[in-house]
């Protein structure tokens, strides 16, 4: 069965409207939604995973490092949007 957060997750993937309100009610759930985002961050499309790095942003859960980490690979330190690095820390 699927949780009320993994639902929302599942829809940052949707249409405009969908994933602009799963959005907005994952921020508004805050700290208790970020390991469930990065958890489903594998399953979700470009799209669900930028949005997903813009509740990170937002929520600003310290478990959390910048959602958006340089490349090894792009010595400029560019960041590659459609490739999203995110680390959180489990709780111990």
């Amino acid at each position: 069965m699927t949780s009320p957060i993994e639902a929302l997750v599942q829809q940052l993937d949707g249409d405009d409207d969908a994933s602009y309100g799963a959005r907005s009610r994952l921020v508004g759930i805050g700290r208790d939604a970020t390991l469930a985002i990065a958890a489903a961050l594998p399953t979700l499309g470009s799209f669900g995973q930028l949005t997903a790095i813009e509740v990170f942003e937002e929520v600003e859960d310290p478990r959390c490092g910048p959602a958006l980490r340089p490349r090894p690979d792009r010595p400029t330190g560019q960041r590659r949007p459609d490739r999203p690095r995110v680390d959180c820390d489990r709780p111990g």
